[in-house]
């Protein structure tokens, strides 16, 4: 898939699997502690007092499951991203809509990670880090914060390329920032050299 300039794109439906197959794992992880507790209780307790746990066990997990189901469908079609010829845009959100602007010119950094399922499905994540994003420490995977993500992609190899592409074109702000920071620095060397070069010429004088 080419990922064109100006042209929005979405996550791949191979997402919903990847969120999909995560659901599962965690549903079969709660199954295997509440079904031995079910059936220890039908074993010995009455039949009502074993039906009551069975289900204030049950109908919470059933519940969230079709919650977890709702938002992924839902999320899945909330995402999308562009590339424009300044800046990334991503809009994601099913509750809460994010939409988040990243001029090319404040990228530092692109990683892509990829974990055991998502490999599975041919997925990738691009993180984009910029200069002066206050993140935390750091992140899964042993990377920084990122201030934009584009998830769930196949085409995440052509996506970096083409990022990185734009950021070699444009001048980064933290490369005009220490130019600028530098500049006094230079401007008071000369000063000094100056005054260096009036008392060795005072002295020859005197």
């Amino acid at each position: 898939m080419v990922t064109n300039i100006n042209e929005q794109f979405g996550a791949h439906p191979d997402l919903k699997k990847l969120y999909y197959t995560y659901l599962a794992i965690v549903t079969v992880i709660f199954l295997a502690w509440i079904l031995p507790v079910s059936a220890a209780a039908f074993i010995f307790l009455p039949f009502d007092g074993a039906l009551i746990i069975t289900a204030f066990l049950l109908v919470p997990l059933f519940f969230s499951i079709v919650l977890v189901g709702y938002w992924i469908d839902r999320f899945c079609a909330s995402i999308s991203y562009a590339l424009t010829a300044n800046e990334i845009i991503v809009h994601k959100g099913v509750w809460w809509r994010k939409k988040g602007y990243v001029p090319y010119n404040r990228i530092t950094n692109i990683n892509i990670i990829q974990g055991p399922i998502s490999r599975h499905f041919q997925l990738g994540t691009v993180l984009i880090q910029t200069a002066g994003f206050s993140g935390g420490a750091g992140s899964a995977g042993g990377f920084k914060p990122a201030e934009a993500v584009i998830f769930g992609v196949k085409n995440f190899e052509e996506i970096k390329d083409k990022v990185m592409n734009f950021v070699r074109e444009i001048r980064p702000v933290a490369v005009e920032a220490r130019a600028e920071a530098l500049a006094p620095q230079d401007i008071n060397r000369q000063i000094l050299a100056e005054l260096k070069r009036i008392s060795k010429t005072l002295e020859k004088k005197t």
